[in-house]
């Protein structure tokens, strides 16, 4: 028998792989499923896991800075992602394994079998190693590099593509496949992207997504409210909601755990 974990801030996503292993595969046993990834780090600090079902964008901390933070990985890891190109092509080519969302069960039943035949193969570790050199991001026993940021986003219109700093944005809304840009000078910008777009180039600049319809600066958090469920006050005086499953690490943001 394998233990696994699976790791997908979306709570759906989760679901819908637990539901999937069950019924495909007997010599897996799901031990534990996390939302958070802070969570999901400190469990596997402390336990023995064969693999590791693993998104890529997260809050807080995503899942490639969840492999770096860990000493050694002593475990498989298949990512779970929506389309992001830098992504997949460093997976690629470190020889790693990962499904696009939606997760097709035969591709997912491909996956296992080729963990199957690599579960005792040390190369596993080194690719994981090589993927965090394309990310330019350095394990517990490498020295950390100064870092590298690129502060501009590119919003294409139809005659034009305008350059935002990443500190001029407060938030972002979801308004189905479009998303609205709340800029620091009150300015209201529309572009044609989904937030997923945005939450994948903004998320390793600080912002986090607490609600599915948002993405915010976490710099710009002015208060907590605990009234109708939960919301952050934004310093432009936006009330941005709170979902039930990221309130908690939300909450531990004011505490500084996170």
């Amino acid at each position: 028998m394998y233990n696994v974990i699976i790791v997908d801030d979306e709570l759906n996503c989760v679901e819908v792989l637990e539901i999937l292993i069950k019924k495909n595969f007997d010599d897996l046993t799901i031990a534990a499923t996390f939302t958070s990834s802070k969570k999901a780090l400190e469990y596997l600090k402390t336990n023995q896991v064969d693999l590791v079902f693993l998104d890529i964008q997260m809050p807080f901390l995503t899942g490639i800075d969840l492999l770096a933070n860990l000493d050694h990985h002593p475990f498989n890891v298949i990512f779970t992602t929506a389309f992001d190109q830098y992504a997949i092509t460093a997976i690629k080519l470190s020889a790693l394994d990962y499904l696009l969302k939606p997760i097709d069960e035969d591709l997912l039943k491909n996956a296992i079998e080729k963990f199957r035949k690599q579960r005792n193969d040390k190369t596993v570790q080194q690719q994981l190693s090589n993927l965090l050199q394309q990310y330019n991001i350095p394990t517990q026993n490498q020295a950390t590099p100064a870092a590298t940021t690129h502060s501009k986003i590119a919003v294409g219109f139809q005659d034009k593509i305008l350059f935002y700093d990443h500190h001029e944005i407060i938030s972002c809304h979801s308004n189905d496949n479009y998303t609205t840009l709340n800029l620091k000078n009150g300015e209201k910008v529309i572009a044609s992207k989904t937030i997923r777009y945005f939450e994948d180039i903004l998320t390793p600049m600080g912002f986090i997504r607490p609600h599915q319809s948002y993405i915010i600066n976490s710099k710009y958090i002015q208060q907590y409210s605990k009234k109708d469920g939960g919301f952050l006050i934004m310093i432009d005086g936006s009330s941005i909601p709170v979902s039930r499953n990221r309130k908690e690490e939300i909450l531990l943001m004011f505490k500084g755990d996170f």
